[in-house]
């Protein structure tokens, strides 16, 4: 298995910072880069799923809108990453928690290194709750890099 560095992208300015100092690292040490993005669950309590149409039910508009925003979000930073001469990239989308989609992707892929930035887009609830970032760095079984 080859070493891996995973980047967690959400479009924000840390995130591409971030993605900056894992090609760096990647150049350097001959890695390869895994780029994620985890879209968020949004989940429809049990009781109200039997008043959903079903053909809402397979494509629902969100989840359509959620996709799109993964692959802009991946196109512009495999599209970065390749400007930075990454030697490989690969991408990645998970759904549901960030921090539980980060560490199960670093886990399940063998990841040597996590490279993020310290703040994403989340909202207040992140700020009051923790940030993915800590969470992740405390989480993790490899080493993790927080960038500003």
């Amino acid at each position: 298995m080859s070493e891996q560095i995973l980047v967690p992208v959400d479009g924000s300015e840390p995130a591409f910072r971030a993605l900056k100092v894992a090609c760096m690292l990647a150049r350097a040490q001959n890695q390869n880069i895994r780029l994620l993005h985890v879209v968020p669950n949004k989940e429809v309590p049990a009781g109200l799923k039997r008043y959903a149409e079903v053909e809402h039910m397979r494509n629902p508009p969100e989840y359509l809108y959620e996709t799109a925003i993964a692959e802009n979000v991946l196109n512009a930073a495999r599209d970065q990453a390749l400007a930075d001469d990454a030697p490989n990239v690969e991408c990645s989308v998970e759904h549901g928690d960030a921090t539980k989609g980060i560490l199960a992707v670093a886990g399940r892929e063998g990841v040597d290194t996590i490279v993020m930035g310290t703040r994403g887009l989340s909202d207040f609830k992140g700020m009051v709750l923790g940030s993915v970032a800590h969470k992740v760095a405390h989480g993790a079984d490899c080493e993790v890099i927080v960038v500003k």
